[in-house]
């Protein structure tokens, strides 16, 4: 169970991309475009880690299984979101997977895109299994101002703030010091949260912090379907999460404006010993669009770490983020 509970925790995250691991491939980001949308209608591009020349397309019109809008963050957009499936042939290696994409209701050309989906290789639909090794998972987040081919004219100087909201997955394994009937036991749940980041255009730098502004909180929208398929009977959560702080160093982005770390984000909790941190990973990258004060309008990434306490027992953050600069919020409130 630990072994396949590591691996699946560490299967997540994109940016205009992708990053996740599958069975017992290593962890993997890719910055390239991922989805586009046209008319209405959100395409995912996918690529299976077995087979890295396949590309597989999930959309909202032929794979959608429920539809409902929501409340974006972004100034002057709508949002809508799907859950999708994919049955593939004779319900063996179906896709299951969700998307929510926030656009401007005036230019729908402006949009961005975030999700996730499972591949169920060597699965038949009816008894898929997310911690069975030929199980892949991927988050993303993608949009055409975190297109790489078309960076960002970032400033030489001076410094940006950036907020915004964050979630994904909180998993937490019990360890020694827990009840008895829950030692060894994963509980998994939905969070969310505030990011705060800050650019250092000079030192060409961003980094910030994860729940130092406000908690992280336990919600159910964006994995509940997920959650409600694969966990019918969920395991009591004792370890709330809202105490954590996932503090990201300073990391150096690229001219591109695209940024990736395997090191540097550190979680601490006013409760609990955290005595070790593994499968750290954080990268994202600036929107290509500038707000009025001449910075990148946004952020875009994920973070994730997997920590270890004093008594054993472990805990993944991992979640996509997207932060908008505090010039663009201001002046579209």
């Amino acid at each position: 169970m630990a072994r396949h509970f590591i691996l699946l925790l560490s299967a997540f995250l994109v940016l205009g991309c992708g990053f996740g691991i599958g069975g017992k491939t290593p962890p993997r980001i890719d910055h390239s475009r991922t989805t586009s949308f046209e008319d209405g209608v959100l395409t995912i591009s996918a690529t299976p880690f077995d087979n890295p020349n396949r590309r597989v397309f999930l959309n909202t019109r032929d794979d959608a299984q429920s539809e409902f809008e929501f409340q974006t963050d972004m100034p002057g957009h709508v949002g809508r979101g799907w859950t999708l499936l994919q049955e593939g042939g004779h319900g063996t290696d179906p896709f299951i997977g969700y998307a929510v994409v926030s656009w401007n209701r005036d230019d729908p050309s402006d949009y961005l895109a975030a999700g996730w989906w499972f591949h169920f290789r060597n699965q038949q639909l009816s008894d898929v299994n997310p911690y069975h090794d030929d199980t892949d998972a991927y988050l993303f987040i993608d949009g055409p101002e975190i297109n790489p081919e078309f960076p960002p004219s970032l400033p030489a100087m001076g410094t940006a703030s950036y907020s915004g909201g964050a979630g994904g997955q909180y998993l937490y394994k019990y360890g020694e010091e827990w009840p008895g009937e829950l030692k060894g036991k994963v509980a998994s749940r939905e969070f969310a949260g505030i990011i705060t980041l800050t650019a250092d255009f000079a030192a060409g730098t961003i980094g910030g912090c994860l729940g130092c502004v406000g908690d992280l909180t336990v919600q159910q929208l964006h994995l509940k379907s997920a959650f409600d398929r694969f966990e019918p009977e969920p395991v009591e959560l004792l370890a709330d999460p809202k105490d954590y702080e996932v503090h990201i160093a300073a990391t150096e982005f690229n001219p591109d404006g695209t940024f990736q770390s395997r090191e540097g984000v550190t979680v601490t909790h006013p409760g609990r010993s955290v005595t070790q941190h593994r499968y750290v990973s954080w990268g994202g990258g600036f929107s290509n669009r500038p707000d009025s004060e001449g910075n990148p309008r946004l952020v875009a990434g994920f973070v994730q770490t997997v920590l270890q306490e004093e008594d054993g027992s472990l805990a993944l953050i991992s979640g996509i983020f997207n932060a908008l600069s505090k010039d663009f919020r201001a002046a579209n409130p």
